[in-house]
């Protein structure tokens, strides 16, 4: 908890703001007629995650106002241009081409799906251009298939699973697990069963269970995990799924005999409303109820004066990651990919959760995973209470893990 006070503690809205501003030129008459420095932002608007991509969207938004109403960078506005890669990678490779070659954008912002973020960043790798990646997290992106212009201030899915694991492995004995039948899920129980067996050595596995993506049927699932009588299901299950289970699982008094530890995400919480069941364990990654430090505050404030809504963990991260680009560019003092990459690099981001730095290796921005059980708040919806924050420290992979994954990549 006391690593969670400090971040929920540091800075202020004028703090945040002002590193930004004081960076900047002051914006001219000759200013307002400079090229503008353009943002790209291929990003899924369509199909099962484009809640996530709109609030997204609306976050860099935010930003990109915020910024230019300051003056700009480096005295120049930014422009930020954005293609729909309906979660397909295909389309993911051709727009971000496009606005790499076409429309001759600066930077570039990643997508929704790890799938496409992996094309995405694959075409900036080509490019050599700079991409901050604010929801895609599978660990390919900044292990084996790192490059010097890719950064990401997203927790992968490797530190998420361990995060989970060292919150609840100690508490319980008997696990189960259920998650849609693809990659992440697959790899997030490997990740969480690898951390699990050294943080409590007499685990049990009882049961798992594999959906197909968008099964309107959890009933065979629930009843064999119920039947296995574990002390806690992990869960990998997300977006409608999880809805959708949650829902199927309440007649049968599945939270009443046992416990789930999910991801969670804010629009699940709103979503369910006052349907979501107390004691639910939730990981997010920027509630931003957890925090109640002026910067937060503020944005939280103009977000809902803005957007009629409270901010989802994708539109912080979103605004958090145009932020850090722009202060790239600034300390940079130029849109040369080198030059940002490098001032990136370096760079202490006073943000709205905290500091946060990139490490050299990976560009893994050093943020925490939060942790906590869902209850009443002050909203019309459930929110975590009792949050723990797990470092990234404690999870992320070792430099030698970084190291040993490209040689095998």
């Amino acid at each position: 908890m006391n690593r969670l006070r400090r971040r929920i503690l540091a800075g202020s809205v004028l703090a945040v703001f002002g590193a930004v501003a004081g960076a900047l030129a002051p914006f001219s008459a000759h200013a307002q007629q400079a090229a503008p420095i353009k943002v790209g932002l291929t990003t899924d608007l369509t199909g099962i995650a484009a809640a996530y991509a709109r609030s997204q969207v609306n976050g860099v938004e935010m930003a990109i106002e915020e910024l230019n109403a300051a003056g700009g960078v480096l005295g120049r506005k930014l422009q930020l241009i954005v293609r729909d890669s309906q979660l397909k990678p295909d389309l993911g490779t051709s727009h971000t081409r496009d606005l790499i070659t076409r429309e001759n954008v600066d930077v570039l912002v990643g997508p929704d799906a790890s799938s496409v973020g992996l094309a995405v960043s694959a075409v900036a790798r080509q490019y050599k251009k700079v991409v901050m990646m604010t929801i895609p997290n599978t660990p390919r992106l900044t292990m084996e298939l790192f490059h010097p212009y890719i950064f990401t201030l997203v927790p992968s899915g490797l530190m998420e699973a361990r995060a989970m694991a060292e919150a609840i492995g100690p508490k319980f004995k008997k696990f189960a697990f259920i998650g849609g039948d693809y990659e992440a899920s697959h790899q997030g129980l490997k990740y969480f069963k690898d951390r699990l067996g050294k943080v409590n050595p007499n685990a049990e596995w009882v049961n798992e269970a594999w959906p197909k993506l968008g099964e309107p049927d959890f009933t065979p699932y629930i009843t064999r995990l119920l039947a296995a009588k574990p002390d806690v299901i992990f869960s990998y299950l997300w977006g409608a799924d999880l809805i959708g289970f949650i829902k199927q699982a309440k007649p049968y008094g599945l939270f009443e005999r046992t416990r789930l530890a999910t991801l969670l995400f804010m629009d699940d919480l709103k979503a369910l409303g006052q349907e979501m069941p107390d004691g639910i364990i939730g990981q997010m990654r920027a509630p931003f109820f957890a925090f109640t430090n002026g910067a937060m505050t503020s944005f939280v404030k103009k977000y809902r004066a803005k957007y009629n809504d409270v901010p989802a963990d994708w539109a912080i991260m979103g605004y958090e990651g145009m932020q850090v680009l722009a202060q790239g560019i600034a300390r940079a003092g130029s849109t040369d990919s080198n030059a940002i990459a490098a001032a990136i690099e370096g760079l202490n981001y006073q943000g709205l959760t905290g500091p946060i730095t990139f490490r050299k290796v990976d560009h893994q921005a050093d943020v925490a995973s939060y942790i906590g059980v869902t209850a009443k708040g002050d909203y019309d919806f459930k929110i975590l209470k009792d949050i723990d924050a797990i470092p990234a420290e404690r999870t992320w992979p070792t430099e030698e893990e970084v190291t040993a994954s490209r040689k095998s990549g």
